[in-house]
């Protein structure tokens, strides 16, 4: 019997099937937090539905592709992104496009010769440190409003102890989510978070925060609790774990009715932990520490904040700056 030369199998270079293989390794390999990878997964999404418009060809073939192909598309979502948006759409399509050169999809990345956008330098908004103290109170406040005086409202305790939590540590909602019992150390005044990467920190939180989380977990966790709770720290109204856009809800409602200028949200509490730490007199490394961010570039968008501070402050009180 004659011997048989073995056949090698082509690459799949389907845009679909590459899609699929890529997020694969986003998920389980570089583990990206599941927010990335579905803004990833709906960035390529959008960059599907315009092939099939623009360029059917190309979703058979990814070598059909290239940097005009590209660049037609950004031109196309120019007037429907912000630059922020663009920004992730071509990071997404960079790491998808050098993915599949690495993969032995193509030879050559279409997105390498493509230019970034400059990035808008636009600095944290913080709500002011009596708009966080109004919006710390708020809850309870509505709770009696509400008609709660007499009993506990759960959910009104719980959206305090979320509230102390996000601005006294500096949580992203994600984190805060994703929180169990055994995260959280009262006595010992400090969380344990898993951040973006998969990363573990550990940040320290105050007395009021402290008894926020305990009032929560003495008077109201166990009214709401169920078979689905498990160990999730932070419950919904049914018992299973909060999920973030309920708490983002809750939270710009709590921000209306104490009178905040603008909407409130998870990160502007984030920000305004960081803010109001670097105008304390608090050390930019530790901040980027309690915040978990990777880079140091990153935590120093907080110093423009203090400048523009410093410089109002200025403005006032210096006698050859004012002009009254």
């Amino acid at each position: 019997m004659d011997d048989v030369a073995p056949t090698t199998q082509p690459p799949d270079r389907t845009f679909d099937s590459a899609v699929s293989a890529w997020l694969g390794h986003q998920r389980h390999v570089r583990r990206l937090s599941t927010h990335t990878e579905r803004a990833y997964e709906g960035d390529l999404a959008v960059f599907r539905a315009f092939l099939v418009d623009k360029a059917p060809k190309a979703l058979a073939d990814l070598r059909r592709i290239d940097l005009y192909t590209l660049r037609a598309f950004l031109a196309a979502r120019h007037h429907h992104d912000a630059t922020t948006s663009t920004l992730r759409r071509l990071s997404a399509l960079r790491g998808f496009f050098t993915w599949c050169r690495v993969s032995g999809h193509i030879e050559q990345s279409p997105a390498d010769l493509i230019e970034s956008p400059k990035r808008p330098k636009a600095l944290p908004r913080a709500v002011s440190v009596d708009e966080a103290f109004a919006l710390c109170a708020q809850p309870a406040a509505g709770s009696k409003a509400g008609g709660h005086s007499r009993g506990i409202d759960p959910m009104a305790v719980r959206d305090t102890a979320v509230i102390e939590l996000l601005y006294g540590a500096g949580l992203r909602i994600s984190e805060l989510c994703g929180l169990d019992l055994n995260d959280v150390d009262i006595a010992g005044r400090s969380v344990r978070v898993l951040g973006k990467g998969k990363k573990q920190r550990v940040v320290p939180f105050h007395d009021v925060c402290a008894l926020a989380l305990q009032g929560w977990l003495d008077e109201a966790r166990e009214q709401v609790a169920g078979p689905h709770s498990a160990q999730a720290f932070f419950l919904g109204a049914r018992g299973k774990r909060v999920i973030d856009s309920e708490l983002r809800r809750r939270l710009a409602k709590h921000g209306v009715e104490a009178g905040a200028r603008a909407r409130v949200h998870p990160h502007k509490l984030r920000h305004s932990f960081a803010t109001h730490l670097l105008e304390g007199g608090a050390d930019l490394r530790g901040i980027q520490e309690l915040l978990g961010h990777a880079s140091l570039s990153t935590t120093q968008r907080y110093t423009h904040v203090d400048v523009a501070r410093l410089t109002r402050v200025y403005d006032l009180a210096h006698p050859r700056a004012r002009t009254d």
